[in-house]
């Protein structure tokens, strides 16, 4: 949910740097640099003991970060292993009025990381996944003017949870570089309790584009990234074992107001095991293929809230999807986009058991490198968000997304060699325009924040699945196997959903349509690119409330909404003139606020407020597209 911009920037930075590049830039070793961030925190509270009505509040806040950062580089083979810290000082500083009688201030002092590294490193450019540790400062309370006891006067917390990213580094010479990564640090509950016994559960998540410029010490000493070569080969069937880590997020949504309503989100985190096959094609650095994949997870959260046991987990899920992406010497990186079907326990207490099998979308990356011609290890981290089930009515309704991080040992059967020699010379100058058509799955959450008690409070989640058809045109440079450009894409999308309460009320969303102006960056090799890429988005959304059996909505949220949108994609080139591409991408937009023309004075007796709500989305979607340069 964006209430930042960011522009095209963030890869127009790297960009800039091709016309002074020196030839082989040698990554390894120390490195320190400044960075500038563009980021959004999402503060989630819950009120489990239905002190304020049982309902959650979503506080966004948008904001700067300023800081430094300290690394280490090994690159063998072509192959990036790394870590790196950094630490900002941060400008989010959000303050609201909430309920006519609520002073809400949510800041944060400071956020760091601490993250490895993995990815590729071709001539003078990386592209690489990260994932780490994230530490971070929050100062917020929670103060209610007319009854002092009913107050959390300190909400804050230093806490520590983890971070998940990729991003793009292109040296510029004389051991300098500039980088753009995209961040989302997810932190899990804190909990407080006020003088009348009643506890504030918090949840936060910090979204980053991080902007920055970094010296090597040491400079440019060779060629350490690897020369030119061939790339081993990935092609045939695998069969494989993983373990990981999983951060969910479990909800449901009360439209009837059974209980005030709302949407109740629930975070719940644990380790995962599961098995995985697939099979590969392969043809110079290009490789793509099917993968099935069955999870065991443990990301479980149970405690008492006010109408019983919280009890809620992702189970076990199993996915079907498809991966593409480029070899160099003995790694692959590639992107990954399917459907997941997880099974979710989603309970409490004596209220509509919403348990079940969830269905949605997965997208992710990783980062595969033969160890022999049989074995190879992988890192992959992927985001999936499940569409759930409701009660008949389909005025209850549960959904659930989560994100994780896996290392996998895989067999490929019948052994493949580990014989990669280097990067496939560029077999395709990319330069020039282009043109083309897409087709996309998409994952769409709408929300709906009555922050002034019309009608008790709180967000309502409106989830759908959909698909979406539309057209792209850009224009790519080219400097040795370093190629970036700036694309722009229109879509028309199928996305609709309708939760209603017969004769008390309807919500509504729908994503017509969404267009993105984005920077691109990364490594060509051989006929395939693998890019980073990050801009602007604009979708058209119809997003209502209305009380029944009213036919026009109380509150119009319809907007043509601006936000961000980031992602990883690679391009195939079939010919001289076509190629195709695969993205996953993700998107958050800013919200709009209504006012419906009343001096609020809901049921929870709060008046003298204009009656607002907000409304907002946020999306995930893999794209596939076909392109013919001009």
């Amino acid at each position: 949910m964006g209430r930042y911009l960011l522009s095209t920037t963030a890869l127009a930075v790297i960009a800039s740097g091709a016309c002074a590049q020196d030839a082989g830039h040698d990554w390894n070793g120390w490195f320190a640099g400044a960075q500038l961030g563009f980021n959004q925190h999402t503060a989630t509270f819950e009120d489990p003991d239905y002190d304020w009505y049982g309902s959650t509040q979503d506080f966004v806040t948008p904001g700067l970060g300023l800081g430094v950062q300290l690394g280490y580089n090994i690159v063998r083979d072509n192959v990036l292993t790394g870590f790196v810290v950094d630490v900002s000082a941060m400008t989010n500083d959000g303050y609201e009025i909430y309920a006519s009688d609520n002073q809400v201030p949510n800041t944060i002092g400071y956020l760091a990381t601490l993250r490895g590294r993995q990815g590729l490193a071709v001539d003078d450019t990386m592209v690489y996944g990260t994932a780490g540790l994230a530490f971070a400062d929050f100062d917020r309370s929670w103060t209610e003017f007319n009854d002092v006891s009913d107050t959390w006067p300190d909400l804050g917390a230093t806490k520590t949870g983890v971070a998940l990213g990729f991003g793009v580094e292109h040296a510029i010479g004389g051991g300098w570089s500039v980088s753009a990564d995209y961040l989302a640090s997810i932190f899990g509950e804190n909990i407080s309790v006020n003088d009348d016994g009643f506890p504030m559960r918090i949840n936060d998540t910090i979204h980053s584009i991080n902007l920055a410029v970094n010296y090597q010490f040491g400079g440019d000493r060779g060629t350490a990234s690897g020369g030119y070569g061939t790339p081993a080969d990935f092609g045939g069937a695998y069969v494989g074992a993983l373990l990981g880590y999983g951060a969910s997020e479990i909800a449901r949504s009360d439209i009837e107001f059974n209980n005030m309503g709302g949407t109740y989100d629930v975070g719940a985190d644990g380790g995962i095991v599961g098995l995985a096959g697939g099979y590969n094609w392969q043809s110079g650095a290009m490789v793509y293929g099917v993968e099935a994949r069955l999870d065991t997870a443990s990301m479980s959260a149970n405690y008492d809230a006010y109408y019983g046991e919280i009890d809620v987990s992702v189970d076990q899920s199993f996915s079907l999807r498809g991966r593409t992406g480029v070899a160099v010497n003995d790694a692959l990186m590639y992107v990954l986009g399917g459907v997941t079907l997880a099974n979710v326990t989603n309970t409490y207490g004596s209220e509509e058991d919403l348990s079940g099998r969830y269905g949605g979308l997965t997208v992710g990356f990783g980062v595969e490198q033969m160890m022999s011609d049989t074995l190879s290890w992988n890192v992959e981290a992927s985001y999936t968000r499940l569409d759930g089930i409701g009660e008949s009515d389909n005025a209850e309704e549960g959904h659930a997304d989560y994100a994780q991080v896996t290392a996998a040992l895989n067999y490929h059967i019948g052994g493949t060699g580990s014989g990669g020699t280097g990067a496939l010379a560029p077999g395709r100058d990319w330069s020039g325009g282009f043109y083309g058509a897409d087709f996309a799955l998409l994952a769409n959450k709408a929300s709906i924040w009555d922050q002034d008690y019309e009608d008790y409070g709180g967000t309502f989640d409106v989830t759908s699945l959909g698909a979406g058809i539309g057209g792209h045109a850009g224009y790519n440079w080219q400097s040795g196997s370093f190629v970036y450009g700036v694309l722009g894409d229109l879509a028309l999308y199928s996305n609709n959903a309708t939760r209603t309460a017969d004769s008390y009320r309807e919500i509504e969303s729908r994503l017509r349509s969404m267009a993105t102006l984005r920077g691109r960056a990364g490594i060509a090799t051989g006929d395939s690119m693998f890019y980073a890429t990050g801009g602007l988005a604009l979708a058209q959304s119809d997003l209502t409330y209305t009380y029944l059996p009213s036919t026009s909505p109380e509150f119009d949220l319809s907007d043509t909404r601006a936000g961000a949108v980031v992602g990883l994609g690679v391009e195939h080139a079939m010919s001289e003139t076509t190629s195709f591409k695969v993205e996953a991408l993700m998107t958050r937009f800013d919200d709009k606020s209504y006012f419906n023309g009343d001096d609020c004075s809901g049921p929870a007796g709060f008046s003298g407020e204009d009656c607002n709500m907000d409304g907002w989305d946020d999306n995930v979607q893999i794209k596939a597209g076909l392109s013919w340069a001009f």
